[in-house]
């Protein structure tokens, strides 16, 4: 087990190089991606659109909302879709490589974890522009970030497990994603769906990662043991089928790719 840790982080760090290889910029890209991103937003919703909330005393107060939520999507989303294909996508060095075929999976969750936590430092200091308080308990996100990746891992791998059997979901999980994406409070509040749709809520995973991320970056607030329990059970209980579901399919699907 921990030379294919080794080897995973290995591949990892080929795939981090290779990303931009060819780019003017080349590694830049890395900075200026997240960077983009929580510019284009913070001047669309708290400039021009002077989209302003009244839950912080900060004229960029839309802005510290939506940030860590988008983040965290978007590192979500993007495991999520690369490791639905990633048999498909790594099949020759799979037959080249005489390694664990889940090996190449932790490979390619280890680099966007890496760039996860990258963007989220960007995203702080956004914070830090605004005048928007950093505290102690924003240390808190390092193992929300660690669970949610375990918690898109798993689903990745399940997802994976289904799709050389099933070749409709490699089209239909981006749209899936999509939906996704807009029944989850990440660019309007909790509120909108509370009282006349909570059942949104309430099973959407997501939601409960999001939600710390965002109680942190608005009110330095860290999270409740409800909450802790709550995502640790599903990034748990979904690794747990994840392995089990492996295991069983993992040699069938070696005779098909």
């Amino acid at each position: 087990m921990k030379h294919n840790l080794l080897l995973a982080f290995s591949f990892a760090l080929r795939d981090f190089k290779e990303r931009y290889i060819g780019t003017g910029l080349g590694q830049l890209w890395y900075v200026l991606s997240p960077i983009i991103t929580i510019f284009i937003y913070t001047v669309i919703f708290s400039d021009f659109m002077k989209m302003k909330m009244n839950i912080v005393d900060n004229t960029y107060a839309y802005s510290i909302y939506l940030v860590p939520g988008l983040l965290a999507w978007t590192s979500f989303s993007t495991i999520l879709i690369r490791l639905n294909t990633s048999f498909e996508q790594k099949a020759n060095l799979i037959k080249k490589i005489n390694v664990p075929m889940f090996t190449f999976q932790i490979a390619i969750t280890i680099t966007e974890f890496f760039l996860f936590m990258l963007s989220i430092l960007l995203g702080i200091g956004f914070l830090l522009i605004v005048g928007q308080d950093v505290t102690w308990t924003f240390l808190w996100i390092l193992p929300i970030m660690f669970l949610q990746t375990m918690f898109v891992f798993a689903l990745g791998v399940i997802l994976s497990l289904f799709t050389p059997f099933f070749k409709d979901l490699k089209e239909a999980i981006p749209i899936i994603i999509q939906l996704w994406f807009w029944m989850s409070p990440i660019i309007y509040m909790k509120e909108m769906l509370e009282k006349n749709y909570p059942f949104i809520l309430n099973y959407n995973p997501f939601y409960f990662y999001a939600q710390i991320y965002q109680d942190i970056f608005l009110y330095s607030k860290a999270p409740s043991l409800e909450l802790l329990v709550t995502i640790m059970i599903i990034s748990f209980s979904t690794l747990v089928i994840a392995g089990f579901l492996y295991k069983k399919m993992i040699g069938t699907i070696k005779d098909i790719i």
